[in-house]
């Protein structure tokens, strides 16, 4: 079992796993970093829906959800906890890692959301202007002007505001109902 699942079920049963350590084959790490993407890629999908709960909790005490979104507050509680508890090193190093791997791709894939302030509105402008040149060299129409991305700057704006306010809804509701490893 993976590092990814141990930390899920340190959240999920609230006690210390009783796992090994081994290898495994390029096969089987191949399709578990397959499952951990596809994990992620629904949880960006469903990102609006749960922070609505994450607003439940941090304002009407509801139990936050421990396959919510958390914020940078509340991933440095967990990696203390990690270190704080009673694993052993080998598995508080290898929890440790499971869990700031995780983040990283969870961070890296949010960033390619085709919004502007992110990465991926940067890739979908080039990919809309290398769209609009092949279709022209198809067609012998002479080369078209450069896409104009400062056109979409007021989605942008919005964007990034609601970017900002989930940010800091998230370290409100990391400071006022914390996520713990151990419920």
């Amino acid at each position: 079992m993976g590092t990814a699942r141990r930390c899920q079920n340190l959240c999920d049963l609230g006690d210390d796993p009783q796992v090994g350590f081994g290898y495994e084959g390029g096969g089987q790490a191949t399709a578990n970093m397959g499952e951990q993407t596809a994990r992620v890629a629904g949880s960006i999908f469903n990102l609006p829906d749960k922070m609505v709960g994450i607003w439940h909790a941090a304002f009407s005490g509801e139990v936050r959800d421990p396959e919510g979104p958390v914020g940078m507050v509340g991933a440095g509680r967990l990696g203390g906890e990690i270190l704080a508890s009673d694993l052993s090193n080998e598995e508080k190093i290898a929890t440790f890692v499971g869990l700031l791997a995780g983040f990283n791709l969870a961070i890296g894939m949010f960033n390619l959301i085709p919004l502007l302030p992110l990465d991926g509105g940067h890739i979908a402008g080039g990919l809309w202007e290398g769209l609009k040149r092949a279709y022209a060299k198809v067609m012998r129409r002479p080369k078209p002007k450069y896409v104009d991305v400062a056109k979409v700057l007021p989605l942008t704006y919005a964007a990034a505001l609601v970017m900002m306010i989930m940010a800091g809804l998230l370290v409100y509701a990391d400071l006022v109902n914390p996520l713990t490893l151990t419920n």
